[in-house]
């Protein structure tokens, strides 16, 4: 194969569950207000697993740029600090290579179509902070 020929290869990618973190959210009994979470800095991307055991998708294993490293790590958070769910192609190796290895999205429709129907119900999950009355919902 020459080097044009190479080029026109399609290349790799996996159907994914992306959001990112909450700006805000409360913690503790005093509902104080933190930005993020303990492992990700506010708005950070994660990619998102399937479910892999059966909590109603409560807690969930996503791949993400954590606060302390800047490189990609495996962590289990909470669905309600994750908003912006969104349905996403990505053709990151590193991402294709966890999620392949651990359970994940692939390339098939039968993911994409999972997904989709998972958009429908997942937004209503996320943590909503109002500083004006201090309301919250989870």
């Amino acid at each position: 194969m020459d080097e044009n020929s190479m080029s026109t290869l399609p290349k790799p990618y996996i159907w994914c569950l992306v959001g990112n973190i909450v700006e805000e959210r409360y913690f503790g009994y005093s509902r104080e207000i933190k930005r993020g979470t303990k492992k990700f800095r506010p708005n950070a991307k994660v990619y998102c697993f399937p479910p892999l055991w059966g909590d109603g998708y409560e807690e969930i294993m996503v791949i993400g740029k954590t606060r302390r490293r800047k490189s990609y790590q495996t962590v289990i958070t909470s669905s309600k600090y994750i908003t912006n769910w969104r349905l996403q192609k990505v053709y990151e190796p590193f991402i294709i290579k966890k999620m392949k290895g651990n359970g994940g999205w692939d390339d098939s429709e039968e993911s994409k179509e999972t997904i989709s129907r998972m958009l429908e119900w997942l937004p209503e999950r996320t943590m909503k902070v109002t500083r004006m009355n201090k309301s919250y919902k989870e």
